[in-house]
């Protein structure tokens, strides 16, 4: 009898204890240089690096290289999402947390320029834009990820129940429009031009299939790399070259082709999605044991949004003694000159960002904001749940 029941005993055994998933500290790693990435982009841009140096000089020509590799940084973003949270449990609190984070680094970040910095010009607008970010659309990013949201529960289901040639046939049905609008030069299918939630939500399918399926076998570093620089050459040599054109007097101001010279330096250009891709497939394969290296990127990554929110966020970005600085480096007499200048700007931007991102992070922490955050969300969970 004994042994019998020792036998049947055998035979239960314990549930599995769920194992939490680690993020994949390249994906980290990838989230990281992506806002390096987007920050360069604004340093070049908005810093008026590339549009102070003479047209089709060394300066121009190197700065706009720049300009195309980084423009690619926003959609680098979007795969991510659709690549983290593909496999993750849906939580409406975490749109809180977002929010959270938005208006309370958009707050400080104007108070802070309003008081402390006597050269910028604080409006009105501004302050409203730090308090409601939604409604006055502060962040096109954040209005359109906002916009998402709600539909990632579905989108994720949808996902995960598709065979892996489903997927993939959507993922090139999705990628058909920006064929179609070189062809056709009109964004008939309303992308917005890369500025919208319905793009976000492309590129969040094309992340998401990479999280299911893995990277391909051929996508090495060997392969992924030489296609990403293929990718961004051709998009920069169609401007240039362009703009030669018009130097030479082959072609008008007016003429359609030099209208649409930077067609394919768009968040909807193939080249740009082709060199996201590339950059996420080479990232994803990345292993990094040690401890360190891995606490840090961690760290980083978790502070990349907060970034974007303060070095956008409009008292900063509109304070012109800061940005108009900039504009010496396309100037530089050398090309050496000005990449090195271009570097230490944009790093310097990016980790002071990163370290007040970090101690708003820690702050929160401190003051157990994600707690009352959680309560409230479950007893609002409890109560729509709740029979009448």
């Amino acid at each position: 009898m004994a042994k019998t029941i020792a036998k049947n005993n055998a035979k239960i055994q314990a549930p599995p204890i769920p194992v939490k998933e680690e993020r994949n500290i390249g994906v980290e790693l990838f989230r990281v240089v992506s806002m390096i990435l987007v920050v360069l982009l604004h340093v070049l841009g908005h810093g008026g690096v590339y549009s102070s140096a003479g047209a089709l000089t060394d300066n121009y020509k190197v700065a706009w290289f720049l300009e195309t590799m980084a423009y690619c940084s926003v959609n680098c973003y979007a795969l991510i999402s659709g690549f983290a949270n593909v496999k993750s449990g849906f939580k409406f609190r975490r749109i809180v947390y977002l929010w959270l984070e938005v208006v309370t680094l958009n707050v400080a970040l104007t108070t802070v320029m309003h008081f402390l910095v006597p050269t910028a010009v604080v409006t009105k607008d501004y302050w409203l834009r730090a308090f409601f970010p939604l409604t006055r659309r502060a962040f096109w990013y954040f209005c359109a990820y906002f916009f998402m949201f709600p539909l990632l529960p579905i989108l994720n289901k949808g996902l995960m129940s598709l065979k892996k040639y489903q997927h993939i046939i959507i993922c090139f049905m999705l990628l058909a429009p920006t064929i179609f609008r070189i062809i056709m030069n009109k964004d008939n299918y309303v992308l917005g031009s890369g500025y919208s939630a319905l793009w976000l939500i492309c590129l969040y399918v094309i992340g998401a299939y990479f999280r299911i399926y893995g990277a391909p076998k051929w996508a090495k570093w060997f392969v992924t790399l030489p296609v990403f620089f293929i990718a961004t050459y051709i998009a920069w040599h169609h401007k240039i070259n362009i703009e030669t054109m018009y130097a030479e007097k082959l072609i008008t101001k007016d003429s359609e082709l030099y209208t649409n010279r930077g067609i394919l330096i768009s968040y909807i250009s193939p080249c740009m999605v082709v060199m996201a891709v590339c950059l996420l497939l080479f990232f994803m394969q990345i292993k990094i044991k040690h401890k360190v290296p891995k606490l840090i990127i961690s760290n980083l990554g978790k502070a990349t949004f907060g970034v974007f929110i303060l070095h956008v966020g409009a008292a900063f970005w509109y304070w012109k003694d800061f940005w108009n600085q900039f504009k010496a480096f396309g100037k530089a007499a050398t090309v050496w000159e000005m990449l090195w200048k271009v570097a230490v700007a944009t790093l310097f931007i990016y980790l002071c960002a990163s370290l007040i991102s970090l101690a708003r992070i820690y702050l929160f922490k401190l003051l157990k904001i994600h707690k009352g955050v959680d309560f409230l969300a479950d007893l609002t969970a409890r109560s729509l749940d709740k029979e009448k």
